[in-house]
């Protein structure tokens, strides 16, 4: 499967069509058994084999943070975070591990 980003989304082939996921309809992407995991809450919008470095530079940087060498998340959707190294998201209850050397950042981000 081929990703594409323009504008509000990121532009997803399926079989015969191709389909916007909208970039605030993403709560996460993890990777996962050599595939990048879209995600909406506890729901998986799609599976692709594109890899979290490719989507990190789809994706608005003032909207998604990389928390995680397996992780990205959406600022909209944090609901605590604990410098102890966690992310709580809002929809889903998923908590997100963070990196040591990614906190400082984080918490940065954040708050901007």
């Amino acid at each position: 499967m081929k990703t594409k980003s323009i504008g509000d989304g990121i532009w997803v082939r399926e079989t015969r069509r191709l389909r916007l996921i909208p970039y605030g309809s993403i709560t996460h992407v993890h990777y996962s058994n050599g595939l990048s995991v879209v995600c909406m809450g506890k729901e998986i919008l799609k599976k692709l084999t594109t890899p979290l470095n490719g989507l990190e530079k789809k994706m608005p940087e003032n909207l998604f943070f990389r928390t995680h060498r397996n992780y990205i998340i959406n600022k909209t959707y944090v609901s605590n975070y604990a410098p102890e190294g966690t992310v709580s998201l809002k929809s889903g209850e998923k908590i997100v591990p963070v990196a040591r050397r990614r906190r400082r950042s984080l918490e940065n981000f954040l708050s901007s």
